[in-house]
């Protein structure tokens, strides 16, 4: 069955279809990403990290993370605050290193100092700065809460002729906004993307100063008929989106959209419409095409996800030798639990984020990855993986022990949560 992708994170709320210029280097001569679900390989986790830290984090109970952040004294994550689409606000969390929960940064509300939920993830300069995006307020936190400043992006005078959500603060000076684009959905709304597709952008850039739009890019007209799967993501401050229309990356500026990267999806290189997108929801056989998931940069690689005839698959495209390989499986022996459980505990959906050096994961029921390992071990084997790995051992005990006194205690969204930290290694594979 085809993945109706729901999540809210704004990694996806971007479909990027170019009005604005769309310049740089010519298609035919940018590197090259190949989509291939039918030769893959297993991910051995080992190939790509040297090794992997793990911590808890205690008190509070969040969903859909989309930012996490390490500091020398804390740990600061953007997460809903309930499980329900339309009642939840995303909020700033605040953890001391021992993972136990401090505050929230600024309280949901209208008065001063205060948001509606964030609406740009977790968004900081080099300067340890929070800057917040609700409907309608632009604010900037220090990392100990103190509001250093807040102004209304979009006063009750100014008329927008945008329709889009405020997704990301470009230099202090520009709100990037994005109008969301239902995958799915009745014939009606069918109709009501096309009538909106005539007159509105996907992607607008909003100066502060003058409170008005810049530019615009992506006209929906486009692609109004097309089901597509795009991303955005960010690296060293450039913004970057896979645009499905054109199978390319671009790199975002002011007044153009430069071509970065170009995908080749083989023989599975077709689009889909929404009329055909409803056809297929009530048949068992797959829509035979390649949906893009998720997409993110180091220096060294690019990573990211597609689904392919309902199964899970992810990419690597090493920049130095050009190369992309595609996996369907993980053999996570790092964290010793080899190919079982595979890519559900390798998964970009939970809460991926990328650093230089490392990436975080959200470890889903760290009870059962350690159960896993010691039933992989002799006594001999899981006497040196304590050892060897204390942290995890002390980890996985507190759950235990949370366990046994909690009935009815949820591994995936209770009061605590496991964290992992894979860090890269710097050489091809």
């Amino acid at each position: 069955m085809m993945k109706i992708f729901i999540g809210i994170c704004f990694f996806i709320l971007l479909s990027l279809v170019g009005c604005g210029d769309k310049k740089g280097k010519e298609v035919s001569e940018v590197p090259v990403i190949r989509l291939d679900p039918d030769h893959v390989d297993t991910l051995k986790v080992s190939d790509y990290f040297s090794h992997i830290d793990g911590f808890v984090l205690r008190d509070s109970i969040f969903y859909n993370i989309q930012g996490f952040q390490e500091f020398p004294d804390k740990y600061i994550m953007v997460a809903a605050d309930n499980a329900d689409l339309i009642r939840r606000k995303r909020r700033i969390y605040v953890f001391d290193k021992e993972g136990d929960f401090q505050q929230t940064l600024g309280a949901v509300g209208r008065g001063p100092g205060e948001h509606l939920g964030v609406h740009n993830g977790l968004q900081l300069t080099d300067d340890s700065v929070l800057h917040v995006l609700d409907n309608t307020k632009y604010l900037r936190y220090s990392l100990n809460g103190e509001v250093l400043h807040e102004e209304l992006w979009l006063p009750a005078s100014v008329r927008l002729r945008s329709a889009g959500t405020p997704i990301y603060v470009w230099r202090d000076s520009l709100i990037v906004l994005s109008t969301s684009d239902a995958r799915s959905g009745s014939r009606k709304m069918i109709r009501w993307h096309k009538r909106g597709a005539d007159t509105t952008h996907i992607f607008d850039i909003y100066s502060l100063k003058n409170h008005r739009i810049i530019h615009s890019f992506f006209p929906r007209k486009e692609y109004a008929d097309l089901i597509l799967c795009n991303a955005l993501y960010e690296y060293k401050d450039t913004l970057c989106f896979y645009y499905d229309k054109d199978r390319i990356i671009y790199q975002l500026s002011t007044d153009r959209a430069e071509v970065r990267y170009r995908l080749d999806k083989g023989k599975y290189d077709r689009l889909q419409t929404r009329e055909e997108f409803m056809q297929v929801q009530g048949k068992e056989v797959p829509y035979r095409r390649i949906d893009f998931e998720h997409c993110n940069e180091t220096d060294k690689y690019v990573i990211g996800s597609y689904y392919f005839k309902g199964k899970f698959y992810i990419f690597i495209y090493d920049k130095e030798t050009e190369i992309t390989k595609n996996y369907r499986w993980v053999n996570n022996d790092l964290l010793g639990t080899g190919t079982e459980g595979g890519i559900r505990w390798f998964n970009w959906n939970y809460g991926l984020c990328f650093k230089q050096d490392y990436l975080w994961m959200i470890a889903i029921d760290w009870i059962k990855v350690m159960g896993i390992v010691k039933g992989r071990s002799t006594a001999e084997e899981w006497e040196r993986y304590c050892e060897e790995h204390p942290d995890f051992i002390r980890y996985y005990n507190e759950l235990l022990r949370d366990r046994e006194d909690e009935e009815g205690w949820d591994t995936e969204v209770g009061s605590k949560l496991f964290i992992l930290k894979y860090y890269f290694r710097f050489f091809s594979v």
